[in-house]
């Protein structure tokens, strides 16, 4: 996938479309899921990252090349936990969906 591609499939923040597999989104750019989030576990202390995809930089890259290249900039740990998010569990007036990318 080239730079500034869009992505042929997009999972909504919203509704009750079916959600791919975490293998599966891994190969999709972040673009493809418009208004989510991904939130990143650091394998050595255990910290919490939050990435928009509205706010990112790296939206047209594949989100096992995003999990690839991420540090933590606090300890330079590597991501332990990832999985893409809707919103945030009791801050979130809907349902939280989510996909576990990495365990």
């Amino acid at each position: 996938m080239t730079a500034r591609q869009l992505p042929k499939r997009h999972w909504r923040s919203y509704g009750d479309d079916p959600l791919p597999t975490g293998r599966e989104a891994l190969d999709e750019p972040f673009a493809a899921f418009p208004s989510w989030y991904l939130r990143i576990t650091c394998d050595r202390c255990g910290k919490d990252r939050m990435l928009n995809e509205a706010h990112t930089s790296h939206r047209y890259l594949p989100l096992r090349e995003i999990l690839k290249r991420a540090r933590h900039d606090g300890c330079g740990g590597r991501p332990g936990r990832a999985e893409l998010l809707t919103g945030l569990t009791g801050a979130s007036s809907r349902p939280v969906r989510k996909i576990v990318l990495v365990q």
